[in-house]
């Protein structure tokens, strides 16, 4: 369905969009989940398949025995979370209390359900929690 207008491609900010020998491809690693690239495209042509719906996304849960306090999630590069809604504050481990990550609950309709907290974290600490029906 892509008649190649390029439109995606203009419309991303992120620079995540280009073409490889006439086929579209995105960078997922530098998509920042604006959706621009579907707003623009007069075909329908893109499909968005590594995104929830952000509404889906309640809550961010994060295992705190997991979490080996790497801090990618800290980053402010927009490539962990584009909204960076992690940060650092006293948890509890156990029986004991310690400095870990948090999640911005209080933020999470800034949340915009691309998942790659759940994708970036190198120990599989982060898990969205979506609501179902």
């Amino acid at each position: 369905m892509c008649l190649r207008c390029e439109r995606c491609l203009k419309a991303c900010k992120a620079n995540a969009i280009y073409f490889d020998h006439g086929i579209r491809r995105v960078d997922y690693a530098k998509c920042k989940a604006c959706l621009n690239c579907v707003l623009v495209c007069p075909r329908n042509a893109i499909e968005v398949s590594s995104i929830t719906q952000p509404d889906q996304v309640v809550s961010i849960k994060i295992d705190h025995e997991l979490c080996n306090m790497c801090e990618m999630c800290l980053e402010d590069n927009g490539k962990f979370c584009p909204k960076n809604l992690f940060y650092k504050a006293k948890v509890h481990k156990g029986d004991e209390e310690e400095i870990g990550i948090r999640f911005k609950y209080k933020e999470i309709a800034k949340c915009q359900g691309c998942l790659k907290c759940e994708l970036s974290c190198p120990t599989g600490a982060i898990k969205p929690v979506k609501y179902e029906l």
